[in-house]
This record gives structure tokens, sequence and C-alpha cells, in this order.
């Protein structure tokens, strides 16, 4: 099956006015854990159980390897290696760093070339007909439909961001920061999953002027 992909642009690239394209690919759901046990149970004679085991034993040695400074190889797979940044007091120089000036940013994966070469060989690109790209709002439009919302529903939060203003996570959630900070929202909830409410100031006003808008033609870019 084809991957899709979608050509994608940066207005106002590295800041010298031009319009810099890239492609995008469009990734399906990454398989379950119950899925992944399955599949394997049917390609061999391990059990879900088996699979479970070998599972839970692979991550602590990755945890454990990896915590020692080691890099971790999965046979035909690749290899896993640490990844970390400074965190220096301001006026400190990197001659005077010490292991406490040191964080973990990520885990890197290199595939071997086997596996990279085998993927190659079998993947296919399609260009999609749907896009994923965000709808492009001012401000002040965008404001008030989430002002409409919020009084139908009492709340917001990302996902209705997404599904009914026709934005992409990334852009949803810089709007909903940027509301919040200009102080016309105000995030309640789980720190995973907030919800937006409107400002006291806010409630019932529906003249936009009087919310705080100096810049009505504001766009963020998705």
């Amino acid at each position: 099956m084809a991957i899709k992909y979608e050509i994608h642009s940066i207005h106002n690239s590295k800041g010298e006015g031009g319009e810099q394209k890239f492609v995008r690919l469009r990734d399906h759901e990454p398989m379950t854990s119950k899925q992944i046990e399955q599949h394997i149970e049917q390609a061999c004679s391990l059990t879900r159980g088996d699979v479970q085991a070998v599972m839970t034993s692979l991550h602590d040695l990755i945890v454990t390897e990896l915590s020692h400074g080691a890099r971790f190889y999965l046979p035909q797979v690749g290899y896993l290696s640490l990844s970390v940044t400074t965190e220096l007091p301001e006026g400190k120089s990197m001659d005077k760093v010490t292991g406490n000036n040191i964080r973990l940013r990520n885990i890197n994966f290199k595939p071997t070339a086997e596996l990279l070469n085998e993927v190659a060989r079998q993947v296919r690109f399609e260009r999609s007909k749907y896009t994923t790209k965000s709808r492009r709002y001012t401000e002040e439009q965008l404001w008030d439909k989430i002002v409409a919302f919020i009084k139908e529903h009492d709340y917001i939060c990302r996902r209705d961001m997404e599904y009914h203003f026709a934005l992409r996570q990334q852009t949803a959630l810089k709007w909903l920061k940027h509301f919040t900070e200009k102080g016309l929202l105000v995030k309640e909830g789980a720190r995973n999953a907030p919800i937006y409410f409107l400002a006291k100031d806010n409630k019932g006003n529906e003249d936009n002027k009087d919310n705080g808008f100096s810049l009505h033609t504001k766009r963020l870019e998705p």
C-alpha cells in the first residue's frame, strides 16, 4: 500500500521573505501491543504470553544498558543510543560543565543498513487527495468561533479545535496558548488533557474590541 504524502510550505523561510516547500508523510496509526503480540503468535511458535515476557525483559535490558552509557543493538533492526543536552546557568562556560548540567534529551535510533535497504525496496509513495493542513484564520475570526463554541459547550479542548475548526494539533495548541497568555482563556484540568474556559472578564462579552484585540489580522502559521 502506497504511503500518502502532501506538499507543505513554510512562509518567510529563514527570514528572507521566500517560501520553502517540503514533503510531509501522512503516518498511519502504530500497531498496538496486542496487535504485535497477535502477529508474532501467528508467525511462529511463541504465544502471546511469551511475547509479553520477551518484550518486558527487552525493555528492562534496554533501560539498564542505556543507563550505563552503552549503545543497545537490536538484532536485524538497529542501534539505540543516548542524546544529551547541557543546561548551563547564565555566565557559566562550557569548560565548567559538570554532570549536574547534563540532561537526557532523547534516545536516538539508527537502523541497520540491511533494514533500511529492505524498507526502501518495498516502500511506495503517492500524493494524497486530501490535506492535513490547518485552515487559516485571523485572530478575530478564530476567537469568534471559540467564544461561540464555549457558549454552547461550556469549555473547549485541543481536540475540539482540531475537529470543529480544521486545525492540526500543533496549530490548535499554539492558538490555545496564545489566547491563554493573552488572558482571554483560562486553562484547567489534567496536564495531559487540559480544557479551556472563557476568562471571567470575557463571559457574556461579545464585543471583541473589548477583549483586548489590537491585531485583527494576526495569523499563526500552521
